[in-house]
């Protein structure tokens, strides 16, 4: 995995957003040499810092737009139908957003006409590039040669998703059984002499080593361990290779220890902080002006359409446990819980009011959020704040949850654009597994990142209730 600003990326994902990006780039140097020889005008007009300028916003614009509307997620680099559909809509996006950009800056030497026929050119390219990653991207021509060491449940779980998902460009050459060990994995082989592995590791010209031995197993062969490390093959445990290559950091596998000794958990740099709470200014301000028409229909039609308020005041836990009133639109009935106790957001929720259901649907329910991030109780990206309710049983249940709240609570997060609606402990888990590598690995890179791929959650939902 490729680490830019502490944060893990795919080398597959990086390698195909950097071609794209190049492949956008020649498209508008392109499409302005086709305009500009059409019209009897020499290219060299086009070559000034100006130019080169306005040049570069395209590819600019058009990878935040591919990045955003989850272009590079999972599903879309294993289903070319679902890539097609957010390359189309990434590409409109892109034209809108320049366009507007020409309108504000007419001076910006980049004809209306050259924007059209280079993100023609670049839904054509990207579309061949992305068609030809589909058809010959084979993991074992492109992907890291890498051998699992033990054969039990972990590496089974870890043999499926390498080749489910091809993001992660893991090609598993083989699983070996440790001495004594059941084989779970059907193809799972077994060395006559279990000290030999570095041997036969650099012999199958093995990159990365996983060791998906189980707690109780201590049989590892150390010594070739070492001459493996020592020969350049990587070496990962489960716990690193989750965090590393799936993005989120596996509760069930994590000691104190870790937590205190692991890189990462500094929770930002004074500079960072500031960077922080200007980008929460900036984005919630910018999101505020946007919405603002959007916002006064929602409200609008909340009060037409069911008694009681327009906006949902509830306490929610925030940083270091501290409660706070969060702002919604409120999208149940005013009697949601008549009965007392809380309750989990269920499927289909008879509570739910007729406008309401659309509201969480589209995430417009939160866009009141705003003014909770501008008032500084949240911030505009951070784990999802809960009820103090929910929190007080969650922290019995699932260890390490009360360390979600060492940072501000987020309108959204690195849990939610990976991982569904929550509504169970389960869920609950698996979310602050995510929110775990976020807080470990935080970065304003990262929160930008997920900035942009709230996009997608909000342009394609996925388990909103």
């Amino acid at each position: 995995m490729v680490r830019i600003f502490r944060h893990y990326v795919s080398p597959v994902k990086l390698t195909l957003a950097v071609v794209d990006l190049i492949a956008i780039l020649l498209c508008v140097v392109l499409a302005e040499y086709l305009r500009y020889a059409a019209i009897g005008l020499e290219w060299s007009v086009g070559l000034g810092l100006e130019a080169w300028f306005a040049k570069l916003l395209v590819p600019l614009a058009g990878s935040c737009a591919l990045l955003g509307v989850g272009a590079y997620h999972a599903d879309a680099i294993q289903d070319f139908r679902i890539f097609s559909l957010r390359l189309a809509v990434s590409l409109v996006v892109t034209g809108v957003f320049l366009s507007a950009v020409l309108y504000i800056l007419p001076m910006l030497p980049l004809w209306r006409s050259i924007l059209l026929l280079a993100l023609l050119l670049s839904a054509f390219t990207i579309f061949a590039v992305h068609g030809l990653f589909q058809l010959f991207g084979r993991m074992d021509l492109i992907g890291q040669r890498v051998l699992i060491l033990g054969a039990g449940e972990v590496a089974r779980e870890l043999q499926q998703y390498a080749e489910r998902a091809r993001e992660s460009g893991l090609n598993i050459v083989e699983v070996i059984a440790l001495p004594g060990q059941n084989p779970v994995v059907e193809t799972a082989i077994k060395l006559d002499d279990i000290n030999t592995l570095d041997a036969y590791a650099l012999s199958r010209e093995i990159e990365m080593i996983i060791i998906a031995a189980e707690e109780s197993d201590q049989r590892l062969p150390l010594e070739a361990l070492i001459a493996c490390k020592l020969a350049g093959v990587e070496i990962k445990d489960k716990l690193s290779f989750y965090e590393q290559v799936r993005g989120y950091v596996d509760v069930n596998s994590v000691k104190s220890e870790w937590i205190i000794f692991s890189d990462g958990f500094k929770g930002g740099t004074g500079i960072e902080r500031i960077g922080k709470r200007l980008l929460d200014i900036s984005v919630s301000l910018l999101l505020l002006i946007i919405t603002l028409p959007l916002m006064l229909i929602a409200a609008i039609l909340v009060k037409a359409t069911s008694r009681g308020p327009i906006f949902y005041r509830q306490q929610r836990v925030g940083l270091n446990g501290e409660y706070f009133d969060l702002l919604k639109f409120r999208s149940m009935k005013v009697d949601a819980e008549a009965e007392g106790a809380p309750q989990w957001a269920q499927k289909n929720d008879p509570r739910v009011t007729l406008i309401g259901g659309f509201l969480r649907k589209s995430r417009i329910d939160e866009l009141p959020q705003v003014i909770n991030v501008l008032s500084g109780v949240m911030s505009f990206v951070g784990p999802r704040p809960e009820r103090p309710y929910f929190v007080d049983q969650l922290v019995q249940e699932i260890p390490l949850y009360r360390e979600r709240h060492c940072v501000k609570p987020g309108i959204t997060g690195w849990a939610q654009i990976q991982y569904p609606y929550g509504a169970s402990v389960a869920d609950a888990k698996r979310k602050l597994e995510y929110d775990l590598y976020y807080i470990k690995n935080y970065s304003l890179f990262l929160d930008l990142l997920i900035i942009l791929q709230t996009v997608r959650v909000v342009i394609f939902p996925s388990g909103a209730r």
